[in-house]
């Protein structure tokens, strides 16, 4: 379900960070979580030169916006943006000034993947084994 979509300046990443980006974020929400790295979505995004504005000036600025599914307490969703942080950084070597993350939550009845309903976080293990032989025939892993 979680889907991240992270803007950057055009040229900041090369074709290997986003897949260094991708698996990271990746390996943080289902670290976090206990969920399956099946449902992760990471989306990149180029912002040609002028195309960013902070304060109504030109900015060179990063942005990851994460939609997540209602439910993780306010400890799992700070430890995810504070690696989400680390790890940009890290990686591109841009400065935290520059990168901006945010989370938003969804409710679970709002969502659908793979024409099945996401069930609240608390649920997932009943879900899944409710669910095992539609997403074994769809392909999806589970834990």
């Amino acid at each position: 379900m979680p889907v991240y979509q992270c803007y950057s300046p055009q040229g900041l990443l090369t074709k290997s960070a986003k897949a260094k980006i991708a698996k990271e974020i990746t390996g943080i929400y289902c670290n976090v979580t206990g969920s399956s790295e099946s449902w992760v979505h990471v989306l990149f995004h180029e912002i040609p030169d002028g195309g960013c504005f902070a304060a109504g000036k030109p900015a060179t600025k990063s942005y990851i916006l994460a939609i997540n599914r209602h439910g993780r307490d306010l400890e799992a969703r700070r430890e995810m943006l504070r690696q989400f942080t680390q790890m940009w950084t890290r990686i591109t070597r841009q400065s935290e000034v520059d990168l901006w993350v945010s989370l938003v939550e969804i409710d679970h009845a709002n969502l659908m993947e793979a024409g099945l309903f996401f069930p609240e976080p608390s649920d997932e293990p009943e879900w899944i084994e409710e669910n095992r032989a539609r997403l074994a025939e769809l392909g999806l892993t589970v834990p």
